[in-house]
């Protein structure tokens, strides 16, 4: 997954220009997911709707399950945890931020006030043509990049993943977004692996799950492997 955002103030076509990027992705044959920040409270759930009386009843998680499926969660969650539920429930190839402007992901700025080491480019929203467009998608191929506490590379000098972020985004390396397949978050933190734990922790996984008689369980293909381990203490040992 390659994660690119579009920051900047108000009223400076923040939105405009993102749907405009998610667009080109999709144009391009990328399958794309979005994030966008917002500084008022995010309700999906209509007042009397089945959904907004369970909330109301004290539902602290709400979901709502048809043609389309929508989760309601009362509950403040930062931007690399977001980022790390996307990869697990749509496993996207690109993924488009508007705003988070604090976070280090690779930015395109629609106001100078916004720019930092992290701005990929600044732009005139406004003025953009379709060359425009074409050309910053090029530049989030080149210089997007996957969650930071996940990045390692074998290249010398690089054994941080906020000096591989800064590293891609000023061209001195090349990022393969298929060179990370292990994702780890324990308590809701997503945890950098280098490439010796990710092997290990990988093979070791597949080769016990190998044992078991998976495709009475319906598995098929033996792509994508979800565990989670639940390491609560037992409060009567303490």
């Amino acid at each position: 997954m390659k994660i690119v955002s579009v920051v900047g103030n108000k009223n400076t076509g923040k939105t405009s220009l993102s749907v405009k990027i998610i667009k080109e992705l999709k144009n391009r044959g990328y399958k794309v997911a979005s994030i966008k920040h917002s500084h008022h409270k995010m309700d999906f759930d209509r007042e009397g709707t089945d959904t907004y009386k369970h909330k109301e009843a004290g539902a602290e998680t709400i979901m709502g399950a048809g043609g389309r499926f929508f989760f309601n969660i009362e509950k403040k969650m930062s931007l690399d945890r977001l980022l790390f539920l996307v990869k697990f429930i749509d496993e996207p190839d690109f993924l488009v931020i508007e705003g988070f402007k604090s976070y280090k992901y690779p930015k395109i700025a629609t106001s100078p006030e916004v720019v930092d080491n992290h701005t990929i480019k600044s732009v005139d929203a406004f003025s953009l043509t379709d060359e425009d467009i074409v050309e910053l998608v090029d530049l989030a191929e080149k210089k997007g990049h996957d969650i930071i506490n996940t990045l390692y590379t074998n290249q010398c000098g690089y054994n941080d993943g906020e000096d591989i972020a800064k590293a891609i985004v000023n061209e001195k390396i090349e990022y393969d977004d298929k060179d990370t397949d292990v994702y780890l978050s324990i308590d809701e933190n997503v945890i950098g692996l280098n490439l010796f734990v990710n092997n290990f922790i990988k093979h070791g996984i597949i080769g016990m799950l190998k044992s078991l008689k998976l495709k009475k369980f319906g598995v098929k293909k033996f792509e994508k492997i979800e565990l989670l381990i639940n390491n609560k203490k037992d409060q009567s040992e303490e």
